[in-house]
């Protein structure tokens, strides 16, 4: 039998995205620190509110580099029954909680701000406003490229593409998307701010911006979540795959799917025959028509 691991599939796609992550993170970082400086100095709570949003996102961006370095050790995979591809979902769902407290905290000093007003030197902020969505859009370039990589299964002669859900990556990528937002909406609170005196715009912006994030976060939680507590696999087809292996009067007593790492699924499967078929007939049926890459299959 062949056997798909990380070592001979996937791997190129999980070292880009490190990669990716890798330059978005130092990035960031100096953003960060040139935004929240900024925002006490001028006293805009729309660009402190996306300085410390940025701050959230460069500690999910590290934690997700920490997640990758893991996941290409082979003695950390050793350690797992399925090498530990679960990880990615972890780091995912981690950054996603710190994004909930951050979102919080931005939505309380905003709530604050709105009752005691204070000046705000709305040229300085706004330069800094401008820098800093300019970065986001650099970075969410760097890690969109390629982010919809796609890939044959182990066997590549079969034609089943198969959507990588690196969710490692994708919190990153939310994280980045995430902030660009917040940058135009302080942006745009400081310009109305400036022009028509609306100081009230920019704390409000700052409680928008922390419900927004609230809301992405909230989503990324459940989808890695369910990665994580082993949710059933949607990208197989249970029924169809159930009603293949019952084509010849077998009969299906149990299946199981779920998701090993990104784009890597565990089958487990009892059949009842109805003449003397062996496993193996099974085994060529499925992998002929189905990108499964973990099989088990105990036939009565």
């Amino acid at each position: 039998m062949q056997h798909c691991t990380i070592d001979h599939k996937d791997t190129g796609v999980f070292l880009a995205n490190e990669q990716k992550t890798k330059w978005v993170t130092i990035i960031t970082l100096l953003t960060m620190f040139v935004e929240i400086g900024v925002g006490y100095w001028s006293g805009s709570m729309a660009l402190l509110a996306d300085g410390w949003h940025m701050a959230s996102h460069t500690l999910a961006l590290f934690l997700s580099l920490v997640v990758y370095y893991l996941y290409r050790h082979p003695k950390f995979r050793a350690s797992f029954t399925f090498g530990g591809g679960k990880i990615l979902s972890l780091g995912g769902y981690t950054s996603s909680l710190f994004l909930i407290l951050i979102a919080g905290s931005m939505i309380y000093e905003s709530i604050q701000h709105i009752f005691k007003a204070r000046a705000i030197h709305y040229n300085e902020a706004l330069i800094v406003a401008v820098i800093g969505l300019v970065v986001n859009l650099i970075c969410a370039k760097i890690l969109h490229q390629g982010h919809d990589h796609h890939d044959h299964g182990c066997d590549h002669d079969h034609h089943h593409h198969h959507h990588h859900h690196d969710h490692n990556h994708e919190s990153a990528y939310v994280h980045i998307l995430t902030d660009a937002l917040t940058s135009v909406l302080a942006i745009v609170a400081l310009l109305m701010g400036k022009w028509q005196g609306w100081s009230w715009l920019d704390p409000a912006v700052g409680i928008l911006g922390g419900i927004v994030v609230l809301k992405w976060s909230m989503g990324l939680i459940r989808q890695s979540g369910m990665d994580l507590l082993d949710a059933h696999e949607t990208s197989i087809d249970r029924d169809n795959l159930v009603k293949e292996l019952e084509l010849d009067g077998s009969k299906v007593m149990d299946i199981h799917l779920w998701k090993l790492a990104p784009g890597q699924v565990g089958c487990e499967i009892v059949i009842k025959r109805n003449e003397n078929q062996l496993s193996a007939d099974y085994r060529d049926l499925i992998q002929k028509s189905f990108d499964i890459h973990h099989l088990i299959i105990e036939v009565i």
